[in-house]
């Protein structure tokens, strides 16, 4: 049995995006095969807003059955959130992005539109890498879809993330940053001349005036047919993929082909407590006893520090930075570049999330001790 939650999902998001982020009609771009427009503060979510905008579709399905239920992923992009930018619309392109330098994470310049935008398809977000807020958690989705689209990357599709804090980023800060989530080969981290950065984000339709309220969607692009659409780093990463291969036209049957195949798309939540939550809220930083990412091993973590503490970090890593808790001022020199954000998660939230990556603590030792006593008779 399952629950479709995708309409009330994008109707949230909607009215996110018409709350935080209302645009003179200047701004509107034409909608592929219509009179329409689009905005670009459509499908955006909010700082205030982020929580329930992320959480939204599990929250509605685990609600109609009882907390027990497989959830069904947006099988496309909404029709809203896709526009054209081909030649006939005369917005997008050489006539319209700016050509202004900027400057990579390795101190490589490169002209805007010439060399980053022009005949190639993008993938383009936005960051400031002081950001306690979302960020870390954003880029960190971001990683983990360059990781499923392989090479890809780099070779038929580029990454871009732009700072929106260009008089802080230099590209030493961008360097240290794209190193902390282990960025590969085509992702680049862009900065440059305030001014100059202002009218590329202007252009790109980010256009938020304080640093912790910008906008956190993905714009995909294929400037050479001239086709945009946005997506959410926060949407199941398998379906961005698909939704990232379908900016190749030849691709596009394919993708289609796939999407028919898998529609339905059912992604089982188990009945562990704070499963949900960990997948899309910690997992993209954090392991269960496979390693540092962008942040530690949560392994037995429940044995090296109390549940109380733990709590308390869950919920408001901020206040305890600002009270320079010595575990968190610890943590914080063991992981300088990414900032644990407050999400806004409660004390239940915490307490579900807690006791998910103790059991998952307890199943990873049994793998262990299995696969210890399988070599032992070798």
């Amino acid at each position: 049995m399952a629950v479709t939650v995708e309409a009330a999902a994008a109707a949230a998001i909607r009215a996110d995006a018409a709350e935080s982020h209302k645009l003179d009609d200047k701004y509107a771009f034409p909608l592929q095969g219509g009179s329409a427009s689009f905005k670009p503060g459509v499908a955006v979510m909010s700082k205030s807003r982020i929580q329930p905008a992320i959480f939204l579709p599990l929250a509605i399905a685990c609600a109609a059955l009882g907390g027990l239920t497989a959830y069904q992923w947006p099988s496309a992009a909404r029709p809203e959130a896709r526009f054209s930018t081909a030649p006939q619309n005369a917005r997008w392109g050489g006539d319209y992005l700016p050509n202004l330098p900027v400057v990579d994470q390795d101190g490589k310049q490169y002209r805007f539109y010439d060399d980053l935008i022009k005949g190639k398809k993008v993938i383009i977000n936005f960051i400031y890498t002081s950001c306690g807020d979302i960020c870390p958690l954003t880029t960190a989705r971001m990683a983990q879809l360059q990781a499923k689209l392989g090479d890809v990357v780099g070779r038929d599709v580029e990454m871009y993330s732009i700072t929106i804090d260009p008089e802080h980023d230099s590209p030493v800060e961008l360097k240290r940053y794209a190193e902390a989530f282990h960025v590969g080969p085509g992702w680049r981290f862009l900065t440059g001349k305030p001014e100059d950065v202002q009218l590329i984000r202007d252009k790109l339709g980010e256009r938020s005036r304080v640093k912790s309220e910008h906008r956190h969607e993905m714009l995909l692009g294929n400037d050479a047919i001239g086709d945009w659409s946005k997506d959410s780093a926060y949407g199941d990463l398998d379906r961005v993929a698909m939704n990232v291969r379908a900016m190749d036209p030849a691709w596009r049957p394919i993708v289609a082909a796939n999407k028919d195949q898998a529609n339905p798309q059912y992604v089982v939540i188990g009945d562990k407590p704070g499963e949900a939550l960990f997948t899309k809220a910690c997992a993209s930083c954090h392991t269960v006893g496979k390693g540092d990412r962008a942040g530690p091993d949560l392994l037995d973590v429940g044995k090296r520090r109390t549940r109380d503490w733990l709590t308390s970090f869950v919920t408001r890593p901020d206040l305890m930075m600002a009270k320079k808790d010595p575990i968190a001022v610890e943590l914080m020199t063991r992981f300088p570049v990414v900032k644990m954000p407050n999400i806004g998660l409660s004390e239940q939230d915490a307490n579900d999330v807690l006791a998910f990556i103790e059991a998952k603590s307890y199943a990873a030792h049994n793998e262990g001790r299995a696969a210890g006593h399988d070599h032992s008779h070798h």
